[in-house]
């Protein structure tokens, strides 16, 4: 009769010749085991890095606000340096002498005759 042999048997009779316990066993692979210390950290990390990445957006959008209002201020500025411009000319052509006489004329009023002009000492 044939008697069979396990092979859990055959490993220990090998290992016990050679005194060396052989393990010819498939390694497992297992999960990552993270200490509560080591999930603080990464956690810490992760905090960091978000952090830091939200300032980054944050200055960047904050210095793209500040060139759109640096631009649209100095189209006000222009539009404003124009228009002062403008009423400027406006207020000397309205002050000339020329100008006054007309606008009297218009009205119906003419030149003093020299009995209606009368000198303040």
């Amino acid at each position: 009769m044939i008697r069979v042999i396990k092979a859990s048997e055959i490993e220990r009779k090998r290992n016990a010749d050679t005194g060396i316990r052989v393990r010819n066993t498939k390694i497992s692979k297992g999960r990552f085991h993270f200490t509560p210390r080591q999930i603080l950290l990464i956690t810490l990390m992760l905090f960091i890095f978000m952090g830091s990445g939200i300032g980054y957006v944050w200055s960047n959008l904050e210095g793209t606000q500040i060139g759109y209002d640096l631009s649209r201020l100095k189209r006000e500025e222009l539009r404003l340096k124009d228009l002062n411009k403008k009423l400027r000319l406006e207020l000397a052509t309205l002050k000339s002498p020329q100008y006054l006489e007309e606008a009297a004329r218009a009205f119906g009023l003419k030149a003093p005759s020299p009995a209606q002009i009368v000198v303040l000492p």
